[in-house]
């Protein structure tokens, strides 16, 4: 029993270690840092294609860039972080988990998209009908993250970024913040990730060394 307690334990490390190279921490947080930069690219549109257009492609401006992260991100992994940690091939079980955790991010980044454009084309409406939803999807989103994947540190990020628009809007409220606060408690949030992130990685790239020709031609 104990050796199958270990062999799990094993599997979870294995696990967890493929995604714990810092990279999934950068694509966070810069979709995180689209929310802060959003209400610029919004505002300097709409004097030339007026408010509802202007909201509606500034949002997408801001939010397609971030997706494309997802190639950038995918080559320094193939690049820079497979050759030193190795690539892990998954079981039967963990690939059957990992697909139900892609669907529901899916469908959860849907929201989210359908969120940020709601937000764009009703800027001026009650922040609560946006901030409430927002806030529980992103809550959903790193709860089921920080499961799926074996990384508590998912769960900060899930209360970091799901009490960023509530703060925004007290902000907002309370102190006349421009933009719902959005720029200040999201650009804060991305920032304090990103490092996180940038950390892990670095520490990847200086501590595991890159294999040569002759320690591949071994292996």
């Amino acid at each position: 029993m104990s050796q199958d307690i270990d062999l799990k334990q094993a599997d979870r490390k294995v696990f967890s270690a493929s995604f714990d190279d810092g990279l999934v921490d950068i694509f966070i947080a810069s979709f995180a840092l689209a929310f802060a930069l959003g209400p610029f690219t919004t505002r300097f549109l709409n004097p030339h294609l007026g408010d509802l257009w202007g909201d509606f492609v500034g949002t997408l401006m801001i939010f397609l860039p971030v997706w494309g992260m997802i190639i950038l991100l995918r080559w320094v992994r193939k690049k820079y972080v497979v050759p030193r940690l190795g690539m892990v091939k998954y079981g039967p079980k963990r690939k059957r988990k990992m697909t139900t955790f892609t669907w529901i991010m899916l469908a959860l980044n849907v929201l989210f998209l359908i969120l940020g454009i709601a937000a764009a084309l009703v800027p001026r409406g009650p922040g609560s009908l946006i901030v409430l939803p927002f806030s529980a999807i992103v809550l959903v989103s790193f709860t089921l993250a920080a499961y799926f994947l074996d990384l508590p540190r998912f769960y900060a990020y899930g209360i970091m970024l799901g009490l960023a628009p509530i703060v925004g809007e007290w902000l907002y409220q309370q102190f006349g913040v421009p933009h719902h606060g959005y720029p200040v408690t999201f650009g804060i949030a991305s920032l304090v990730i990103f490092a996180v992130g940038l950390m892990k990685l670095i520490t990847i790239l200086r501590e595991e060394p890159y294999p040569n020709e002759e320690a591949l031609l071994q292996e």
